[in-house]
């Protein structure tokens, strides 16, 4: 049985975890949760995502 993976904003504490992925996409996914809507701040000079933003709240942390 798979545990339900748990992610929250570090301002306000929403999940941001969303419905399992159904099996017949998971091809296309991984892991198997969909994400809710966490953006991810990109920063062109290190060409990679470098903090993420809450999508509820607008709060900003850095990717770990």
């Amino acid at each position: 049985m798979e545990e339900k993976l748990i992610e929250h904003c570090p301002h306000c504490g929403a999940d941001l975890i969303g419905e399992k992925i159904p099996y017949r996409l998971r091809e296309h996914y991984s892991p198997p949760y969909f994400s809710r809507l966490k953006i991810g701040i990109y920063n062109r000079k290190l060409d990679m995502i470098t903090h993420w933003e809450c999508p509820f709240c607008k709060g900003v942390w850095e990717r770990k």
